[in-house]
């Protein structure tokens, strides 16, 4: 213990960033954040070999990208945001990765939808941990001044974790295929199962790197374990239900937005695969191309711009961010799905990929903006409980059960534009509506 200071060696101020440190910090978030959504949307990269496979409907592999994942990753959310506020919050994303990784690779030895399913469960409750922890973290690191750009870097996180999934795992997915799966010691696995198998031990590199981030030094809780974990869940609930008049606005905005997002993305190989007539691994590439390169760059354009547009005193900047997001997502997302040609559904899907993922510091910052320091893991566990709740957990299954309902290859496409136009009908209006009350609201919590 530094008796100057009263905080433990090595520990770091709250807000002090070390200066290049915290750098290294949203970098090792970021990779954490590859590594959980390449395990989260690989599902979608095998989609139809896993429909021939096991014979499933529309409706079933919407839950399979869906609804499994966000069972327990809603579940889990508020309690975890809790523990983020009482206990070490590297630890916790440490212990999560382990989780999710493992999950991710049982999945490639399951032989029908139930075990599938209870494998995607697993994820999602190992990933739960991800976006509180971290974002606490960077909150800690970052002055907010620079708190976008910070962000930005962990939302890259996801634009490559995307990607990654899509064109590393086509082209690996195009070797197995070639070699007939992969062998191992008393079995062969198909080139599906060894997708999920390969994908779940890329977290043991994050893991070293993890170990290298130190805990900021915080006021300390008094005791350690479920005690003040549960007291900590019980206070910032309470806390966040007391404010939920002026929560609500960004919440739903957030919510809608994660459905207009995960009904393409989750459904994008089978976009390519069905109405375009790809095959599997080379659709996984084209939207790995697009994605790290069309995800990356509206993440970093929106961080900036966010920034940029906060620093001009804009009034509500992150619900104008999102409104203009939706907007980009609906004139393009349509036309994924009824483009004349290839090129022409790629240039369309490049614009939508930009338009989803630039949103995503605004959705991070904006709930941080609303809450006072000491709830922030809990608001971001709600944050994110809401948007995955929503996003994964109706946009895959409802695109699902709407194609299964219309019928035909071409029925997919129609779903997706039957959702999305519901989705902006009310996204943008409520920005334009709440953007006022909400800039009241970030402007006294900085005022304390």
């Amino acid at each position: 213990m530094d008796m100057s200071t009263g905080r433990p060696p090595g520990a770091v101020q709250i807000g002090q960033g070390e200066g290049g440190y915290k750098w290294y910090v949203a970098a090792v978030l970021g990779l954490a954040h590859t590594v959980a959504i390449i395990d989260r949307f690989v599902m979608v990269l095998v989609t139809e070999p896993i429909r021939a496979a096991m014979h499933l409907t529309d409706t079933q592999l919407g839950m399979l990208q869906g609804t499994g994942f966000a069972l327990l990753y809603c579940g889990f959310a508020i309690p975890l945001g809790a523990m983020a506020d009482a206990t070490s919050r590297r630890n916790l994303i440490a212990i999560g990765l382990v989780m999710w990784s493992l999950a991710t690779m049982a999945a490639a030895f399951t032989t029908s939808f139930g075990t599938l399913f209870a494998t995607r469960v697993l994820v999602g409750m190992g990933e739960a941990c991800l976006i509180p922890a971290g974002m606490s973290l960077l909150t800690a690191y970052f002055a907010p001044s620079n708190l976008a750009r910070g962000t930005a870097i962990f939302g890259l996180g996801a634009n490559f974790g995307y990607g990654l999934a899509f064109l590393g795992g086509g082209a690996l997915l195009a070797a197995l295929v070639a070699a007939g799966g992969l062998a191992l010691p008393g079995v062969t696995l198909m080139p599906w199962q060894a997708i999920f198998l390969l994908a779940g031990g890329l977290a043991l590199p994050v893991l070293l790197m993890l170990a290298f981030v130190r805990e900021p030094h915080r006021p300390p809780v008094a005791g350690r374990g479920l005690g003040p974990s549960v007291a900590a869940m019980r206070e910032g609930l309470g806390y966040l239900f007391a404010h939920l008049r002026g929560y609500a606005p960004f919440l739903l905005i957030g919510a809608l937005t994660a459905v207009t997002g995960y009904a393409v993305t989750s459904w994008s190989s089978s976009l390519f695969v069905r109405i375009h007539g790809m095959a599997p691994a080379d659709a996984g590439k084209l939207i790995g191309l697009i994605g790290v390169i069309a995800g990356p760059l509206g993440t970093i354009v929106g961080g900036w711009l966010l920034d940029r547009l906060r620093t001009r005193g804009v009034v509500g900047a992150p619900m104008l961010i999102m409104g203009g997001g939706c907007l980009i997502a609906l004139a393009t997302s349509a036309a994924v799905g009824h483009a004349a040609s290839l090129p022409l559904a790629t240039l369309f899907f490049c614009v939508f990929m930009f338009g989803s993922t630039f949103t995503l510091p605004a959705l991070y910052v904006g709930m941080q903006l609303l809450t006072p320091d000491r709830y922030r893991g809990i608001a971001a566990s709600f944050n994110m409980m809401i948007y995955t709740l929503a996003g994964l957990g109706l946009g895959p299954t409802t695109v699902g059960a709407i194609s299964d309902a219309l019928g035909g290859e071409a029925g997919l496409a129609h779903a997706v534009v039957i959702v999305e136009a519901a989705m902006a009908l009310v996204i943008v209006p409520t920005a334009l509506l709440a953007r006022r009350a909400y800039h009241a609201r970030s402007l006294a919590v900085a005022a304390g």
